[in-house]
């Protein structure tokens, strides 16, 4: 579905709601009777009241109906601050790789860097004033860092953007014995308001009832085919309790409390994670089909986008972007090698810089939501590897044959060089006199 076409279904629904609440409930029976027998203006009575509910129900639109993406390119801008280490780059490649956002990353957690680099990159990174951010962002996402390193008027400017529509995922924000998220600061704090759940302060390992989901909400971002039956967690927490209003997205299947749980403040939309990203274990990471469909399923939550509706095919979209990067990568690494010795990579080069057209052509298909044209776009990209791996084996060949001539010419020239010092010496031993027999002897 176009994202066009997502946003007058939205408008759409908005007026169709708003018709059907200003029907049932905001006019009077004394009222209705009044407008069919007297009408508006001089309007016929029925259109009278049709009039009267269609400018009732479009002073209810508002921006906040539509989906949070980039007006210029629809894209979600996202803005990450927290856990940017190793066992997140996995998901944080994933979601830089996909055209439909647009990542920016702030170290912020302590685990992994020092307080005063975390102080040194939110002052540098993070957004000038709330107008600032309110343009730049359409969502946050806090992964498991300490309040300290943010200043308050900050928080404060990001509570007032959530409640006018940017969305925020609170990951890992529970508690845990550790360097880590000093929940207790982000209790003290007005922004504590946001969490769609209380924190309980108890601590309770994965082992003991904590690593897989039983979904609740089969209609939320965890409508995906097999994640109940695959670990999500190794790592340990402490429970959450929704607040009212909030939806329990998930429970966990043997302690069977809450570890997903979404609300909305404002016009914004909030979801809490009782556990990180980083604590996935290895086995879905590998094995899992999913799981990028479930992070990004977090993200269109808090986005306020409508989950794909044939997920099969968006999945195989999402991943064979993120298999081009990696093809990509992976080529530039490979030309770097060869150059090393000398190989001539222009021609391999021209030919991985004319993917980049294609490649672009298929992020306008896939936000557009033609997927189809962008799948079979991306399958003829990949299949353009080939010839590109092949044009660098020709020049990494080239290159070593060269290597190798050199190595034979040196190696054949020192075996001369020697073998013929060896036969003057020790064969013709030309450098050496005859022993002559003396008188005394």
């Amino acid at each position: 579905m176009l994202l066009g076409e997502r946003k007058a279904g939205a408008a759409g629904q908005a007026r169709d709601l708003g018709l059907r609440e200003f029907n049932s409930r905001s006019v009077h029976p004394s009222c209705v009777g009044e407008l069919r027998d007297e009408g508006v203006g001089g309007m016929p009575h029925e259109r009278s009241l049709a009039f009267v509910s269609l400018i009732l129900a479009l002073s209810l639109i508002s921006p906040s109906c539509a989906p949070r993406t980039d007006p210029q390119t629809g894209r979600v801008r996202i803005l990450f601050l927290g856990e940017v280490a190793g066992d997140n780059a996995l998901f944080l490649g994933w979601i830089a790789t996909d055209p439909q956002f647009v990542l920016t990353r702030v170290p912020l957690s302590i685990e992994h860097i020092s307080m005063a680099e975390a102080l040194r990159f939110a002052r540098i990174y993070l957004p000038r004033s709330q107008e600032d951010l309110a343009t730049r962002y359409d969502v946050t996402v806090f992964e498991d860092f300490t309040p300290v390193v943010i200043p308050t008027h900050v928080f404060d400017w990001i509570q007032s953007s959530i409640s006018e529509g940017m969305g925020i995922a609170l990951i890992e924000l529970v508690n845990w014995v550790g360097i880590g998220n000093d929940i207790d600061k982000w209790i003290a704090l007005d922004f504590y308001r946001v969490f769609p759940a209380e924190v309980v302060l108890n601590d309770v390992g994965a082992q003991f009832g904590r690593t897989y989901y039983k979904v609740l909400n089969h209609n939320g971002p965890l409508d995906l085919p097999g994640v109940e039956s695959v670990p999500l967690n190794r790592g340990h927490h402490g429970d959450m309790i929704p607040r009212p209003g909030s939806t329990t997205e998930a429970i966990w299947s043997g302690r069977q409390t809450p570890c997903m749980v979404t609300s909305t403040y404002g016009d914004g939309h909030a979801l809490h994670l009782g556990h990180g990203w980083d604590n996935i274990p290895d086995e879905p990471r590998y094995h899992y089909a999913y799981l990028i469909d479930y992070i990004f399923n977090q993200l269109f939550y808090i986005a306020d986008l409508p989950y794909p509706e044939d997920l099969p095919l968006v999945h195989r979209i999402r991943t064979m972007f993120v298999s081009f990067e990696d093809r990509r990568k992976g080529t530039m690494g490979v030309v770097d090698f060869v150059e090393r010795f000398g190989a001539n990579a222009v021609e391999a080069l021209q030919l991985l810089d004319s993917t980049e057209v294609g490649h672009q052509r298929a992020n306008s298909m896939y936000l557009s939501g033609r997927y189809e044209e962008a799948s079979d776009a991306l399958d003829g990209l990949l299949d353009q590897f080939t010839k590109i791996d092949q044009e660098l084996m020709r020049a990494k060949d080239r290159a070593l044959l060269w290597v190798y001539t050199i190595e034979w010419v040196s190696v054949l020239a020192v075996t001369m060089v020697c073998g013929s010092v060896l036969w003057i010496l020790m064969v013709r031993r030309r450098l050496y006199r005859e022993v002559y027999v003396t008188r005394a002897s």
